[in-house]
């Protein structure tokens, strides 16, 4: 189950210690990061060690843990994983892990709401036959904000993806250029949902965008008689250009 009570780095480092040392147990990786006898970190190790499993990092072997692929930890894999398990037939949309997954696009996105001040409400609102408790929302909050999705604020969750995430996202388009709104649909939404229930772009994505534009790493502009939405707070930008890998 992805509701693990985990704060998001330690996955990562988690993850290069099992690929650095493929069979490693819950003991060894206990001895390498348990930094002082008070305390037991095993079940923080634990639990990250499902999440692991369930985005299919790592697979049990044995008393120890393999990665599945000879791949290093990235953040565009993470979230394609999660776009997976959104997506996934599993017969009911209330699993935990379908919660967990499609939380951020249906909470956010979907309303194009970049705030939620209580994120526990609108779960437990929007998926009415699966009880998550505050708990596991406020990990959820904390792994999404590791990764870049947003930050915690005012006890809820502030949804403005951060510049590195997108970089990290839109990095393998290459020189691009077009429309705004069908490169968002071809190159973050299969990564990032973005596409709201009125079928524009999430406002979060496009300040995003909007501040690499202001960084300088890439070109936002509009172009008259474009059969695409504009953006922006004046409708002024509708054109993209990448004029070299982004980051």
């Amino acid at each position: 189950m992805l509701f693990q009570m985990c704060y998001g780095p330690e996955l990562e480092v988690i993850y290069k210690s099992i690929k650095k040392a493929p069979g490693i147990d819950v003991i060894r990786l206990c001895e390498n990061y348990q930094y002082s006898d008070e305390g037991d970190i095993s079940s923080l190790i634990e639990s990250a060690l499902v999440i692991l499993e369930d985005l299919k990092f790592i697979r049990k072997d044995g008393k120890g843990f393999v990665p599945i692929e000879n791949v290093e930890w990235n953040l565009k894999m993470v979230f394609v994983r999660l776009q997976q398990i959104a997506r996934e037939k599993t017969g009911t949309e209330e699993s935990m892990n379908y919660i967990f997954a499609s939380l951020y696009e249906q909470i956010f996105v979907k309303p194009d709401k970049m705030f939620s001040a209580n994120i526990h409400y609108q779960v437990n609102s929007k998926f009415s036959k699966t009880l998550v408790g505050h708990e596991k929302v406020n990990a959820w909050k904390r792994i999404m904000e590791c990764w870049g999705l947003g930050q915690r604020a005012y006890s809820g969750f502030y949804a403005l993806p951060q510049i590195t995430l997108i970089q990290e996202i839109i990095e393998d388009s290459g020189e691009w250029e077009g429309g705004l709104h069908p490169f968002c649909e071809k190159y973050i939404d299969p990564v990032l949902p973005c596409i709201t229930l009125d079928g524009n772009i999430f406002k979060g994505i496009i300040f995003s965008l909007i501040a690499l534009h202001e960084k300088g790493c890439l070109r936002l502009s509009y172009k008259q008689d474009l059969p695409y939405k504009s953006y922006g707070s004046n409708n002024e930008w509708n054109w993209i250009k990448l004029v070299k890998k982004v980051g």
